[in-house]
């Protein structure tokens, strides 16, 4: 605890005025300038004094400067109490980013986010639940890559002409020494208990609002000392710094002097390539974390808010109910625009329904599977997978559907209508294959495909659960699409009767249903964790 230079009672750091406040005298003071004789002392400004707790349940640890601040609840797993240890000395970060966000604007923020999502459980907007945010300064670790020995590097250049049909490449040998040292802010959480999954998409922090570290910061707040080996990012940081230190040789004064080829590559997916860079950990930090969870059985979700620049990340599953109902008023208005065009055109024939079933069965399934792909995309940080659902999509769909209308129903000139509807649903549906379907599948095929090195637990086990959900899903999209499909020949030849129609049409619709609760449980299924657990040495274990 830090204590008020005017009444000695304990100071607490506030958030809107930036400033240590002391809530007995009312006096506010610059943390800057706040001096404290433990931490002052030269041979203790290293470390700082804390008191920790620790969950009885999962072995996560919390610390706080103030011995009478109590820890109602874990942040990590739920637990109903955190046991207090005893005080300890902790190594002091180099850094720290105080809180710029209230508590009151985290609120804000996260109900912001989960209105964004109109099918999230009611749950997820308890007022009670929200309450329940707590701030953390999560520890930070900085590295940088050091490069000062020999490397030996396959290079090639571009290709070029010789002659009318010579092509030629010129490869090189690249051997030499190297100095090079990779720096500027390559940073990772360094607790065990903050799930990797979501400190990356917190990230970034503004570094440029850094401070030296002062225990006034921690009051009022939680904190995390850290207990990773430095070395535990060592295999990501070298995969992510690699590109910076081949891109450095490649423009390199000395190499371009002794192979003058502006278009010099070096090739980094060889495995021959050597290059012996060191990862070298640098300062320690700690960034602010507005932090929440909310237990329900042996699932998890969690909430976290960026500190300092109000980011939201947050775990939010479906409510399969919410869903339900939208699909059964989405269903129940299909129906009532059908059966009123029944009434008012009394000859309208039972294909035409098959064939307006046909068209939401095949809108249906491309808008589920865009979701899951964009979904899979935006969670394992595939960027390529992220698509937006496309305006022409909706416009071709709604074309084809109002050209197979055009096309089963009668008319004073009903060749002429039955020729156009039939050149529209066609046209539409070929443009639709080749323009979005089929580039569909090649974006479903990529999940299958996807690789993650370094992950956290929960980001594998989403990557484990999309492929394994993308087995079942083909299969069961692959029959609705055959199904779906050689319903248009039908269509268009008018040959079934009005029974066989309506069964057909019920078929597909109940095709449809089963796909979308199969992707709604695939979305609740991801929006959930185990729960966490940690042993003494503060390493994560499957409880599998």
């Amino acid at each position: 605890m830090v204590h008020c230079p005017s009444c000695g009672a304990g100071l607490r750091f506030d958030i809107a005025t930036q400033s240590a406040v002391c809530d007995y005298c009312n006096n506010r003071f610059d943390p800057k300038k706040i001096t404290d004789s433990t931490f002052d002392d030269a041979k203790t400004q290293k470390t700082y004094d804390s008191y920790a707790y620790i969950c009885p349940t999962c072995g996560a640890e919390v610390d706080t400067t103030d011995k009478n601040d109590a820890v109602g609840f874990c942040p990590y797993c739920g637990g109903a109490s955190m046991i207090f240890d005893k005080m300890r000395r902790d190594w002091a970060p180099d850094k720290i980013i105080p809180f710029q966000i209230t508590k009151e604007q985290c609120k804000e923020l996260y109900v912001a986010e989960v209105k964004k999502h109109p099918f999230v459980s009611s749950k997820f907007r308890d007022p009670a639940l929200i309450e329940s945010f707590r701030g953390i300064y999560m520890p930070y670790c900085d590295f940088e890559g050091v490069l000062d020995d020999p490397v030996v590097l396959k290079a090639h250049g571009m290709e070029y002409d010789v002659g009318n049909y010579d092509y030629r490449t010129d490869y090189y040998d690249l051997r030499g020494m190297a100095h090079f040292k990779v720096s500027g802010g390559t940073s990772h959480d360094a607790s065990v208990a903050f799930d990797d999954h979501i400190s990356e998409r917190l990230a970034p922090f503004d570094r440029r609002h850094e401070h030296n570290f002062r225990p006034v910061y921690l009051s009022g707040f939680y904190a995390e000392a850290g207990d990773i080996s430095m070395n535990e990012y060592g295999p990501v940081l070298w995969d992510k710094m690699l590109p910076v230190v081949l891109d450095k040789i490649e423009n390199d004064e000395q190499v371009k002097n002794v192979i003058p080829n502006e278009h010099l590559k070096i090739d980094d997916s060889r495995t021959d390539n050597n290059v012996p860079m060191k990862i070298v950990a640098g300062g320690r930090r700690l960034y602010p974390v507005w932090f929440m969870s909310y237990r329900r059985g042996k699932k998890i979700t969690y909430a976290a808010v960026n500190g300092q620049t109000g980011k939201v990340v947050a775990d939010l599953p479906l409510s399969p109910l919410k869903i339900l109902l939208a699909a059964l008023i989405c269903s129940a208005a299909i129906f009532g625009l059908l059966f009123l065009l029944m009434q008012f055109l009394p000859t309208l024939p039972a294909v035409t329904t098959l064939g307006v079933c046909t068209m939401l069965g095949l809108s249906g399934m491309y808008i589920l599977q865009h979701f899951y792909i964009n979904t899979v995309g935006g969670t394992l940080g595939q960027d390529e997978l992220k698509k937006k659902l496309s305006v022409p999509f909706v416009i071709l769909s709604l074309a084809a559907t109002v050209g197979l209308i055009l096309m089963t129903t009668d008319g004073t000139y009903e060749q002429n209508r039955h020729l156009l509807g039939l050149a529209a649903t066609l046209v539409c549906l070929g443009v639709l294959i080749f323009k979005f379907y089929i580039p569909q599948t090649k974006l479903t095929r990529m999940i299958k495909k996807i690789e993650l090195k370094g992950a956290s637990m929960q980001t594998n086990g989403i990557l484990v659960e999309a492929k394994r959900f993308n087995i079942i899903n083909t299969i069961v999209r692959a029959i609705l699409y055959i199904t779906l499909f050689s319903m248009i020949p039908v269509i268009i030849g008018g040959s079934l009767g009005s029974v066989g129609c309506y069964i057909l049409a019920a078929i597909e619709a109940a095709g449809l249903f089963v796909l979308a609760l199969m992707h709604i449980l695939f979305q609740t299924r991801i929006a959930s964790r185990r729960l966490p657990q940690f042993n003494k040495k503060g390493a994560a274990y499957d409880e599998n």
